[in-house]
């Protein structure tokens, strides 16, 4: 009986350090990170806990209620774990929340406090996205759309649905529609031509074409006399 009790308690033993060195114990939610900010033209600072980080590299992880900030030559470009990406215009500011499960964000929040963004939100099936400015939440499925903290929506491509916190005042928007809140709570809706949805994406791609890497070719001559050539990808924020 006493080898049986011995055995076992070493079977355990050994079952639960199998666990810890192979890694699969369970990453705590609050640890992971929701988002990275893959590319990003300085400065662009990150509060987290009260303190201000300036971002230096790219690939730079956003946890919950993590504050990104561009100042006025600063732009970023943040891709969540789902592949949705945001690109953050210079002098914005923005609050991520949300949780992880597996490997795709559920029910992400983007506090939009100053400034504007654009969004490539992937076609989520349960989950929710969701863009909250001072007045108004607007969720999003599979959409390509802009928001601005002075509560102007358009959409370039998908649906939009306008919700004023507080209020049960709702519009849904479309391809080249937009959606302004007014003072008196109501939302104002209209069609965008081809030229304005162009004109307004244009802004945001100039940005992220200016973060585009610059291919450098090395040329050398190996051991045995041979030309070699290596091709690397320098971002002007690279370190």
């Amino acid at each position: 009986m006493k080898k049986f009790w011995l055995f076992g308690k070493v079977f355990v033993f050994m079952c639960a350090a199998s666990i810890l060195l192979s890694g699969s114990v369970y990453d705590p939610p609050a640890d992971r990170p929701l988002a990275f900010v893959q590319k990003f033209k300085p400065n662009v600072d990150i509060k987290k806990s009260g303190e201000l980080q300036n971002v230096k590299k790219r690939g730079r992880p956003l946890y919950n209620n993590d504050t990104l900030r561009t100042n006025e030559n600063g732009f970023a470009l943040v891709q969540f774990m789902d592949k949705s990406l945001v690109k953050v215009k210079p002098e914005s500011q923005l609050v991520v929340q949300g949780e992880i499960e597996g490997k795709q964000n559920t029910n992400t929040r983007i506090g939009l406090e100053t400034g504007e963004i654009f969004l490539n939100v992937a076609n989520q099936s349960s989950e929710n996205f969701e863009v909250a400015t001072s007045t108004t939440v607007a969720s999003v499925k599979g959409t390509e759309f802009g928001a601005s903290s002075k509560n102007y929506f358009w959409v370039q491509e998908g649906r939009v649905q306008l919700l004023i916190d507080g209020s049960d005042e709702t519009a849904t928007l479309t391809d080249q529609m937009y959606g302004q809140v007014q003072q008196d709570g109501s939302i104002e809706t209209g069609e965008l031509s081809k030229e304005e949805v162009e004109t307004k994406r244009k802004d945001f791609d100039k940005m992220d074409k200016d973060l585009t890497p610059v291919i450098y070719e090395l040329r050398f001559i190996d051991n045995n006399g041979q030309e070699q050539i290596i091709k690397l990808r320098v971002f002007e924020n690279d370190n």
